[in-house]
């Protein structure tokens, strides 16, 4: 048996295996495209090394197509015939138990669970960090992020490999509860420690995003530019914020160009690339460009091919975004459909955040796009708070919220609007869109003699917002 250079214990005698097994690693906590190359150098040495063909299985299910679904189940099968064959320790157990829970039940809770237990009793584990980390982040439990990181603290000290990809795992979880200014002093050391941490970087862009600091952050993802390429789609999401500072700011035309030439310069089969492709393109239009049908019509192509698949509800809202904006009526009832049968269903973790808010946020993207942004409104308001759910950052949920404003302004809800877009200064700098929505609020209040925004909301009409607001500096010193 060998051991990392963390000190946890791989089931190997090759020590080939174990360094391209290291190699894989490193390459998942920087959000490298290259792990599957690391994988395959990895079992090519030790076709049974169980921890890699568990990671394998987890870099397959967390790109959420079905047709990946068959690879993940090959690693699951060789991971266990690994155990039968050589045995294992109860960390390597632990990880095919995860994958398991995922792959077979698809309860992504369990699994969650299952790595959790291991990141626990192996607070240096630096796989099944980044694993739970990834897995909360796609269950919208970044208060689960957050104490997993501020557990492990003080498993770490900073001469160990893989110490600033740490800190930019506790960097966004801290920015995703709250506590902005922690995330930004974490994420820097992350990014000073270790240059091509994308996740660290990518962290206190999102700082950035909410603070309104967008030429500030235009400059922070410029020094970030020599290691996007090697990070592939995860690359390509960092340019995504760079297009929502440039939207910001109202440069609208700099954010299309960053649509077509980066950010969807390829068929968005990856789900983050179709994420970043429809939302930026609704934003887009919400500030007054029209994007034209060829461009939803590209996006709407791999959402009708995909409409029965049991991905992320996540993803299905963003499915039904462009089959509406593409006017494809057919193809979009047939995926409100596959969609009702799974959440009716509630077979697994996904079918059941269907059930409970992806359902009927599905419908009310439908009823906006089709011209009933009352409904819209109907569905949509009574789950702000369930949507974080969905899973993504409270960036990308955003996008939900944004929805509900826009609706509420098509519908002549006005004074809602304004109540939203008083909750929203709260928690976040007001751009240029937001400065569009409450001229159009001034437009329609003024004649009638009314305050433009309440001098005071009452969130209680309408709901607090997404962002889960709890106290989040625990363990921050830990890290220092």
């Amino acid at each position: 048996m060998l051991h990392d250079p963390r000190d946890i214990p791989v089931t190997t005698i090759v020590p080939d295996a174990a360094a391209a097994l290291e190699a894989s690693v490193l390459a998942l906590l920087a959000h490298r495209a290259d792990v599957p190359a690391h994988l395959a150098r990895c079992l090519a040495a030790d076709p049974g090394l169980v921890a890699a063909h568990a990671l394998a299985g987890f870099s397959a299910r967390m790109q959420a197509r079905q047709e990946l679904e068959a690879t993940a189940a090959t690693h699951l099968a060789a991971a266990r015939a690994g155990l039968a064959e050589r045995g294992g320790t109860a960390r390597e157990r632990g990880l095919v138990a995860a994958l398991a829970a995922w792959q077979e039940d698809g309860d992504m809770l369990a699994a969650a669970g299952h790595l959790g237990r291991l990141t626990r009793a192996a607070p240096r584990d630096a796989m099944a960090l980044k694993l739970e980390h990834g897995l909360r982040f796609m269950l919208g439990d970044a208060s689960g992020m957050r104490d997993a990181m501020a557990a492990a603290a003080s498993g770490w000290t900073a001469d160990m490999p893989g110490f600033g990809y740490m800190l930019g795992l506790h960097a966004f979880a801290l920015e995703e509860t709250g506590a902005p200014a922690a995330a930004e002093r974490l994420g820097r050391d992350a990014v000073a420690a270790a240059p091509d941490d994308l996740w660290g970087g990518h962290a206190v862009a999102h700082v950035m995003e909410g603070a309104g600091r967008a030429r500030e952050g235009l400059d922070w993802i410029g020094g970030m530019r020599g290691h996007l390429a090697d990070g592939g789609g995860f690359g390509r999401h960092v340019l995504w914020h760079a297009a929502l500072f440039h939207l910001h700011l109202g440069q609208v035309e700099a954010a299309l160009d960053l649509h077509d030439h980066c950010i969807h310069d390829r068929p968005a089969e990856d789900v983050r690339d179709f994420a970043n492709a429809a939302s930026l393109l609704w934003r887009i239009e919400a500030q007054g460009i029209a994007v034209g049908q060829a461009r939803w019509d590209a996006l709407a192509d791999i959402a009708a091919r995909r409409s029965a698949e049991p991905g992320l509800a996540f993803i299905d809202l963003h499915h039904v975004l462009a089959l509406g904006a593409a006017g494809r009526r057919q193809a979009l009832a047939d995926k409100l459909e596959a969609l009702r049968l799974r959440a009716a269903a509630g077979a697994d973790t996904q079918g059941e955040v269907l059930a409970r808010c992806g359902l009927p946020a599905a419908r009310a993207i439908a009823l906006a796009r089709g011209g009933d942004p009352a409904g819209a409104v109907d569905l949509l308001l009574p789950l702000r708070q369930a949507l974080r759910d969905l899973g993504g950052s409270g960036a990308q949920r955003d996008l939900f919220d944004r929805l509900l404003i826009d609706a509420c302004l098509a519908s002549g809800r006005i004074i809602t609007a304004a109540m939203l877009l008083e909750d929203r200064e709260a928690i976040r700098a007001l751009g240029a869109w937001e400065a569009g929505c409450a001229r159009t609020i001034r437009s329609a209040m003024a004649p009638r003699g009314r305050q433009v925004i309440p001098a005071k909301a009452s969130t209680s009409l309408v709901g607090p917002q997404t962002i889960n607001r709890s106290p989040s500096t625990m363990g921050v010193s830990a890290w220092a």
